[in-house]
């Protein structure tokens, strides 16, 4: 649009030029139009000429995101909320959901335990109905673990296939409960540490899960799934560290493949631990009942209180963890660099 400007503006002194050259006559007889009133009229013209030229590079301008805000974006956490009641309307979860709403992530995850146990695939489609209607306003853009209790003797794994509508890429025989998405420069896989045996991501998950990483081109990982593989305080023994060996075949996996970043849930608290520079944060007390905190020296940070959830902001490869309580209060705040 400049260089369109520009030719007009020439061409129209070259014009007035000659128009001054052809009939030059004496100031008395012809008013001789200042170069600054020359000027005006062109700018005047040309601005008039820039409003009207459709300028597809304009547009395309305006409308192009910065790379920062392409690779930034947050999503919440939450885990644990089975002991939520659908006619509390102002019980943890609810509340919790509320407030995350407020917040505006682009992305929220559940790290499981979802709903109490259930006794038959009815009971477990009204549960996680339930759990949907308090949810709803976040549900689109919900991704969960299947926990523990969602899942009590395989009871509930068919009831959760139908009641959710989660992505389908994963190993067969694993529907929903183990799966894989991208958003913006972040990659999220969920794992089933309760399929047919609690405490275990077995081998055929972690068969499909190194493929899966192997595949990745985002720069940041984040892996979900119930069960800590280390856990800080009374769930020793009752997390991925019941089978040592098959825990560590998944973390070695994590640790090849750089992972960013683990979430769990299952200890109703909230802790952050590094192992082997990959750092487990568990998120298990959004909606259940107390657990005690770790001894001293296990965990980085450690927090027990009931609707507890976490806000994670991307900034490319900068990530910051923050906690909140049930009436928006910042429990800690933790940034780090993977």
């Amino acid at each position: 649009m400049k260089k369109c400007a520009a030719m007009i503006f020439l061409m129209i002194l070259a014009f007035l030029s000659f128009q001054l050259k052809s009939h030059a006559q004496s100031a008395d007889e012809v008013p001789i139009f200042s170069f600054r009133g020359v000027l005006a009229g062109i700018l005047e013209e040309a601005k008039e000429l820039a409003v009207s030229v459709h300028n597809p590079f304009a547009e395309n301008a305006a409308s192009a995101k910065p790379a920062a805000e392409e690779n930034s974006f947050t999503f919440a956490v939450i885990g644990d909320s089975q002991s939520f009641e659908i006619s509390a309307s102002n019980g943890n979860l609810q509340k919790t959901a509320r407030l995350i709403g407020k917040k505006k992530p682009d992305v929220v995850i559940a790290t499981g335990d979802l709903v109490s146990s259930g006794d038959n695939y009815t009971e477990y489609i009204q549960k996680f109905s339930n759990w949907k209607k308090v949810m709803s306003p976040l549900l689109a853009k919900t991704y969960a673990a299947m926990g523990n209790h969602d899942n009590i003797d395989g009871k509930g794994e068919k009831a959760w296939q139908a009641s959710f509508n989660f992505p389908t890429n994963g190993p067969e025989g694993y529907s929903e409960t183990v799966y894989s998405f991208d958003f913006k420069n972040s990659h999220f896989v969920f794992l089933n540490s309760d399929h047919e045996k609690e405490h275990l991501v077995d081998g055929d998950q972690r068969a499909w899960l190194k493929q899966d990483l192997d595949r990745n081109k985002k720069e940041n990982v984040f892996v979900i799934f119930h069960e800590p593989a280390f856990p800080v305080s009374d769930k020793g023994g009752e997390g991925l560290d019941a089978d040592p060996e098959e825990r560590n075949a998944l973390w070695e996996i994590l640790i090849q493949h750089k992972v960013t970043a683990v979430f769990n849930g299952h200890e109703h608290i909230v802790s952050r631990r590094k192992i082997n520079d990959t750092y487990q944060f568990v998120y298990g007390s959004t909606d259940s009942f107390d657990h005690n905190l770790p001894a001293a020296g296990i965990a980085e940070f450690a927090d027990r209180g009931q609707g507890r959830f976490g806000i994670v902001s991307v900034n490319g490869k900068s990530i910051t963890v923050k906690t909140y309580s049930a009436d928006d209060k910042e429990i800690d705040s933790f940034a780090f660099t993977k």
